[in-house]
């Protein structure tokens, strides 16, 4: 019973401390409360901490101080545990288990010396001092003047009046613990209350506080009744309401939520009229409200603090004309009208832009997604729609935050577009860089990225995705010029003013009233980036023209790639040529031909030859044979030209270009390839022609005049009609390139239009297929006509042989003659004689039985006379092949180079005559 009664006082106890009700002043409420609380501690049956794990964890915190070296501690915490065992205390499991529950970071946070504030003070021993003792040794302590207050306002020193209270409150004390000056520490706050109203003030406030009086008909109050109230009440309640205040007319339904409340009408109105009017309140308070809660928020992100800054400062100035009100009725300076709807029509405009300002925020918390500068695209949007609406107001407040807003997210584009640096840390900006070290080289193309969404778009507000290359480029060529050393310069020739971006400046709604706010801003935002983009871009420009000499660098490729000297690009291929038709396997040592690359293109102006390299790829298997190699012009192919550019020009012409250069390189190559086998038949004696019939030599002849023919036309075409007309063009637009990245486009576009123009592009690549099929039918003339030349030989030859029998069988004597061979040999070496200057390299003997036996063997009892018609018609049938192909494509093409691929096939067409 015991425990019954003491449970039952403590539940009287906790219901009254959390219901705040007790027996007597709501019994049936109190008595619920206590039922269901006892009914709780009954029915359940808490067990006991486990004693053991308590132990097991103050075991393991002392020895995380030894481990630590808080000895001290350790051994203080142990003492104490041991301690307390020995007190044996019925509750102490669950009392440390509190305390462990309880601790914060024990090792970082407890001291030693904190124990001493645990110890009791020492009792003083010494007997308290009185004021009976100090008035005993000093008389002037007994007089009541001393604890006397000097009125030093009164006019007269005479009349002086003493305050005896405090004396005689001294005297009512013994000890000097408590002095007189000091407040007695047991009075309560009640104690201090002022009462300065008087009666009839303390009704009239009475009186005012409506919300406290419930209306009674015969002394018998009327709870459900609604309470009638004054216009003049209404409205301050309204005022404060607006303002951010609790009121009793209103409630909070919801935290960002205000509705009208039924408890009260207007003595003078309709319930349904001033309910539908506290109504229109209510929504106008919600969204104010909702602003004020925004505001409140703790933001990290400065883009959007500047728009909570936005939104305070809107706040403010609607509170001062809330302020402004409330003065007037509170200090009228002349007779007013009290009236809701005058109020209502007093702050309608100001409320109605705050209700625009306040669903940008709300779209915001409901937007999914969203990002810091959503909000900036909505007050764009805004401001434009306004403007369109002929809505000057909304237009003016908007384009006035839009533009607050703006200066905050323009703080990343000037330190990129200035200075070439950016916060890591920032998650906004869609320019961000990559990690790890990149080479110079890559610095425009890969070291920073535009920021994207998973969609591809963009990562910026959408009114900046005009503008954002051009953002991106400055801040590229500002990073380029610190590596070269010239953004000193830069800040140099840099100048402090800049377009001032506000609304104001830009949209000057007094002039420029009538133009839509998105070209006004595109324009001032356009004059806002070229004052930071032209002095980067042009810089560094002329930098790349002037000290990284990019002409010089566009001339050596012209001559190595393009072989724009003849007479230096004839020694180079001639050696080649020359080491296949003798079958040396050497021709494509690595190491040869860049010594012969630096010795011939070195020797150039524009080239610098240390810069020079040769790789040869890997040859494919039916090429590894030289015979092989001589045979096929793509063999050709491996061989590559390497031309090491400084990094800076490198930023235009990259990496990936260079497989453009080498693609034109090695279809000239192979031109060369073909003329300079054809050509090689000057070598030939045309005593080697004796035994041949007319239909040979006519044939041989013409198949040999239309190869070459076919062979200058396409270099012709390809030389002075293709490169040297899109170099110069390429050069014009270079120089006229804004900036690095147009200069890029510039090249890669020449590069495109020169492989498509050369025959080299996809569209075409049945087409050069077929040319080089026709390049081929050279090679395979020469050795056809060597064959047939060593088989003549043999033959005449052999009947020498039988007619100088016959002679010594008669006993004739026959002249001494030299033989075929030995007059070919003589013959080669005199006419190479003959042909000889200082200018070429020195004489090659070639021997044509060579070429005899790289023919194919196939064909070897096939008449040479077929050998040529066969030749010659599928010379026939792929040059009109390669005429037709050519006029289909332009036909189909567009631009410059269905124009190119027209003429060459009209120059086929009419240079072969009927013969096509």
């Amino acid at each position: 019973m015991a425990h019954l009664a003491k449970l039952g006082a403590l539940t009287d106890e906790l219901v009254t401390l959390i219901t705040s009700k007790t027996a007597s002043s709501d019994s049936t409420q109190f008595n619920i409360h206590k039922e269901t609380a006892l009914r709780a501690l009954r029915q359940n049956n808490y067990p006991r901490t486990n004693q053991f794990d308590v132990n097991s964890r103050l075991d393991g915190l002392e020895e995380k101080f030894r481990v630590y070296l808080e000895d001290p501690l350790a051994d203080a915490l142990r003492e104490r545990l041991n301690t307390l065992s020995n007190l044996e205390v019925k509750w102490a499991p669950e009392i440390l288990h509190l305390l462990l529950e309880l601790s914060d970071r024990p090792l970082q946070n407890s001291k030693v010396e904190d124990l001493d504030f645990l110890k009791e003070p020492e009792p003083d021993a010494d007997p308290p001092l009185l004021w009976k003792d100090l008035a005993a040794d000093d008389p002037l302590l007994r007089e009541k003047s001393v604890w006397a207050n000097v009125d030093f306002g009164a006019e007269d020193s005479d009349t002086d009046r003493y305050d005896d209270s405090r004396s005689e409150a001294s005297g009512s004390t013994d000890l000097t613990g408590q002095s007189s000056i000091e407040e007695d520490p047991s009075r309560r706050p009640e104690d201090h209350a002022v009462h300065t109203l008087s009666k009839e003030g303390l009704e009239t406030l009475r009186y005012e506080q409506f919300w406290h009086k419930t209306p009674t008909v015969d002394g018998v109050k009327l709870e459900t009744v609604r309470r009638p109230i004054s216009e003049l009440q209404a409205i301050r309640e309204v005022l404060f309401m607006l303002g951010g205040l609790p009121t009793s007319i209103f409630e909070n339904t919801t935290p960002a939520t205000i509705e009208p409340s039924k408890a009260f009408i207007l003595k003078h109105a309709s319930p349904e009229a001033f309910i539908k009017l506290s109504t229109s309140f209510a929504e106008q308070g919600s969204t104010i409200l909702l602003l004020r809660l925004w505001t409140r928020r703790s933001q990290s992100i400065p883009l959007l603090q500047a728009f909570q800054g936005s939104m305070s400062t809107r706040l403010a100035e609607f509170d001062a004309l809330l302020a402004s009100i409330q003065l007037r009725f509170v200090a009228p300076p002349e007779d007013i009208i009290i009236s809701l709807l005058a109020i209502q029509e007093e702050i309608k405009l100001l409320a109605r832009l705050l209700r625009r300002l306040s669903e940008i925020a709300r779209k915001l918390d409901d937007g999914p997604y969203g990002h810091a500068f959503r909000y900036l695209e909505a007050l764009y949007d805004e401001t434009c729609t306004s403007q369109m609406a002929g809505d000057d107001e909304m237009y003016s407040f908007m384009g006035s935050i839009f533009f607050e807003c703006l200066q905050v997210y323009l703080r990343p584009i000037r330190a990129w577009m200035e200075d070439g640096e950016l916060d890591k840390d920032d998650k906004i900006f869609f320019i961000i860089e990559t990690s790890g070290d990149v080479e110079p080289a890559l610095i425009w193309d890969s070291r920073f990225k535009i920021r994207q969404t998973q969609a591809g778009i963009l990562h910026a507000p959408r009114f900046l995705h005009a503008a954002a290359n051009k953002v991106f480029n400055t801040g590229k060529s500002v990073v380029v010029l610190k590596h070269l050393k010239q953004f000193g310069i830069l800040q140099g020739s840099r100048s402090d003013l800049e377009p001032s971006l506000d609304f104001y400046n830009v949209c000057n709604p007094a002039i420029l009233q009538l133009a839509p706010f998105s070209e006004l801003f595109d324009t001032a935002f356009d004059a806002w980036i070229k004052s930071k983009h032209h002095q980067a871009s042009s810089l560094l420009r002329k930098t790349l023209f002037n000290s990284c000499s990019l002409h010089t660098a566009l001339d050596a490729l012209s001559h190595i790639y393009f072989i724009a000297d003849g007479i230096t690009g004839s020694k180079f291929s001639s050696y080649v040529f020359d080491k296949l038709d003798t079958l040396n396997s050497s021709w494509n040592d690595r190491f040869t031909l860049t010594e012969l690359c630096q010795s011939t293109f070195g020797t150039l102006p524009s080239v610098a030859a240390d810069r020079i390299r040769m790789n040869v790829l890997p040859l494919h298997r039916k090429h590894q044979d030289v015979v092989k190699c001589r045979q096929s012009l793509k063999a050709l192919a491996v061989l590559e030209i390497k031309y090491h550019l400084a990094w800076p020009i490198q930023t235009i012409i990259t990496p990936a270009n260079m497989s453009s250069y080498k693609r034109i390189f090695t279809f000239l190559l192979q031109i060369q390839r073909s003329t300079h086998i054809l050509s090689r038949q000057r070598l030939v004696m045309d005593t080697l022609m004796q035994n041949s019939g007319t239909d040979e030599r006519a044939l041989y002849y013409s198949l040999r005049m239309r190869l070459l023919w076919f062979n200058q036309m396409l270099y012709y075409y390809l030389t002075s009609l293709v490169l040297e007309p899109c170099t110069q063009k390429m050069q014009a637009d270079l120089k006229d390139a804004g900036d690095v990245d147009a200069m890029i486009q510039v090249h890669s576009a020449y590069l495109k239009t020169t492989i498509d123009q050369a025959l080299l592009g996809s569209k075409l690549e049945l087409i050069h297929k077929t040319i080089l099929k026709i390049l081929e039918l050279g090679i395979k003339l020469e050795d056809a006509q060597a064959a047939n030349a060593t088989s003549n030989k043999e033959t005449m030859e052999h009947q020498q042989e039988r007619m100088d029998l016959s002679m010594a069988s008669l006993g004739l004597q026959t002249p001494r003659r030299k033989t075929k061979s030995q007059q070919f040999s003589r013959s080669v070496r005199s006419r190479q004689h003959e042909s000889s200057s200082d200018e070429e390299e020195e004489d090659i003997n070639v021997d044509l039985s060579i070429l005899s036996s790289a023919f194919n063997e196939d064909d070897g009892d096939t008449l040479f006379v077929e050998k040529l018609r066969k030749m010659k018609s599928e010379f026939d049938r792929l040059i009109h092949f390669v005429a037709s192909g050519l006029k289909g494509v332009a036909r189909a093409g567009t631009g410059q180079e269905g124009k190119s691929w027209d003429t060459l096939a009209e120059m086929l067409e009419s240079g072969l005559g009927s013969g096509v």
